[in-house]
């Protein structure tokens, strides 16, 4: 990496980031900006995460439900919705089919983030090897204006 080779260029360093035609000044400015973009997509991926929890705990609740309601006979059991603090009497098939249509959302939902999660990652590995790439390329510039500035002062001391 930069900074194990950078502890021995200390003193060249100052003086190439301080000249007008550095390339290695845009070159670290890219890689800022691209870690910052790398950084943003790792917070979007958490947060896919943690909302792919979420709804993976829904559906699987939903579907607990669903199988209890399945058990329940229409002759010996009674089903109560909770509505604020009372319960109250609610219709059998009307209860199966608000639970139908809710895992019917929550599969659309988790469907939608598991993509968006997908996009994200791949986006993320993009950016992140985008980085590797201009760090590498920013090496190579560091190497070859080091040889030059050595050629330089040995081109000078040899005049001299």
């Amino acid at each position: 990496t930069l900074h194990s080779s950078q502890s021995s260029l200390s003193p060249i360093i100052p003086i190439m980031t301080s000249t007008p035609e550095n390339p290695g000044a845009g070159m670290a400015k890219m890689v800022e900006e691209e870690m910052a973009k790398f950084r943003g997509i790792q917070a979007d991926v958490a947060k896919l995460n943690g909302d792919l929890q979420t709804v993976t705990a829904q559906l699987n609740e939903n579907e607990m439900v669903k199988q209890e309601l399945d058990l329940v006979g229409v002759e010996d059991g009674t089903v109560y919705k909770l509505v604020g603090p009372i319960l109250m009497k609610n219709d059998l098939d009307d209860a199966k089919q608000t639970v139908e249509k809710r895992l019917e959302f929550i599969v659309g939902e988790k469907k939608r983030v598991e993509n968006s999660l997908k996009e994200k990652e791949k986006l993320g590995n993009e950016t992140a090897r985008r980085v590797q790439e201009l760090q590498a390329a920013m090496q190579q510039a560091t190497v070859e204006a080091v040889k030059a500035i050595q050629a330089e002062q040995t081109s000078v001391e040899a005049k001299g």
